[in-house]
């Protein structure tokens, strides 16, 4: 599948002639190759892989709505075209990631499914005055193996109690602490994200889900704040690009920065579509990174032809779909 060669071929990929479609098209051949990697590659992307994907997948359906197909007819045919490619690929995916891995597929498949992740419809700005004064000691640690299991009782998949929005006292500590960072912090947001997909009542947590949003959201951009002025360093590359992703579905719109999209563009191979420790970017001074970067995710980050990673692939495929999204409200 090469939709940007085909659609020029047909004679209907013109110039831009709109901030919206250069936007767009500047993430849309970025999108293209990792899709074309999902078609080929598909027995690879573990679950969160997939969940990135799933969430491309909502976000290019909710940019198909919003535009006018007599307006930019040609814009449209090729959002439809990667559409429906994405989708056949997700089907395929799904089956893979099943067999792959019965236990987690069973417990989380529901946000795996197409219709579970809605993009948000209005926007807002983070704000710098909720930044963290001080961190924990631990501030950094990865709370994945508890917060899985905190995502699984709002989800209803306990073995013991199979009603949704489930919230038990150490996961309302856990999840609600307001001293944590990196990985720890991005996963209290997406407890809080699919707690407000599942349409759990505010009176189950501390404070109301938009209260930890802006408190989350306003933290990761000062994290991806900090990792810009580093000059994007390898090893925090897959956090960033989570950030955004998580951030950019509740509905911060200053995440989506031109410059970040740049990066996010270029850290792609542009043969097989990968995203991964690339090129000039790898270095034995990031063993050590990588070591910590397996130990992190609990599903394992997947890697397949040398140098791609399922779950960075997965952050940047949604953060660029929710680029792709937002500039349609531009």
């Amino acid at each position: 599948m090469r939709l940007l060669l085909l659609l020029v071929s047909l004679g209907l990929f013109t110039p831009s002639t709109t901030n919206t479609e250069t936007a767009v098209r500047s993430a849309l051949s970025t999108i293209e190759k990792a899709v074309r990697l999902l078609q080929n590659e598909y027995k690879e992307i573990n679950l969160d892989g997939m969940f990135g994907f799933r969430l491309l997948s909502e976000e290019i359906k909710g940019t198909l709505e919003r535009l006018d197909a007599e307006k930019d007819p040609y814009l449209f045919t090729l959002m439809d075209i990667l559409d429906n490619a994405l989708n056949e690929a997700l089907n395929k995916t799904s089956y893979s990631v099943q067999k792959m891995d019965p236990k987690n597929y069973e417990e989380f498949q529901e946000f795996l499914q197409g219709g579970f992740w809605t993009p948000p419809t209005s926007w807002k700005q983070t704000s710098p005055g909720l930044v963290y004064s001080e961190l924990a000691d631990d501030s950094s640690y990865y709370i994945q193996d508890y917060s899985d299991q905190c995502i699984s009782a709002l989800l209803g998949n306990r073995k013991e109690n199979k009603e949704p929005c489930v919230v038990t006292a150490p996961c309302l500590k856990a999840m609600t602490r307001e001293d944590l960072s990196d990985y720890s912090l991005s996963h209290q947001l997406l407890f809080f994200l699919i707690g407000k997909m599942k349409h759990c009542r505010n009176d189950l947590f501390v404070k109301d889900i938009d209260y930890y949003e802006d408190l989350y959201c306003a933290n990761m951009m000062n994290g991806n704040l900090n990792i810009e002025r580093n000059g994007y360093p390898q090893e925090k590359r897959d956090l960033f690009m989570e950030n955004i992703l998580l951030c950019g579905l509740s509905g911060f719109s200053d995440f989506y920065k031109p410059e970040w999209l740049n990066q996010i563009i270029s850290w792609q191979d542009p043969v097989t579509g990968c995203y991964g420790e690339i090129g000039n970017n790898v270095s034995s001074a990031n063993t050590d990174n990588e070591n910590h970067a397996a130990k992190r995710v609990k599903r394992g980050d997947r890697s397949f032809l040398g140098t791609c990673h399922s779950h960075m692939i997965g952050m940047a495929v949604g953060a660029l779909g929710g680029f792709l999204y937002s500039s349609t409200f531009m």
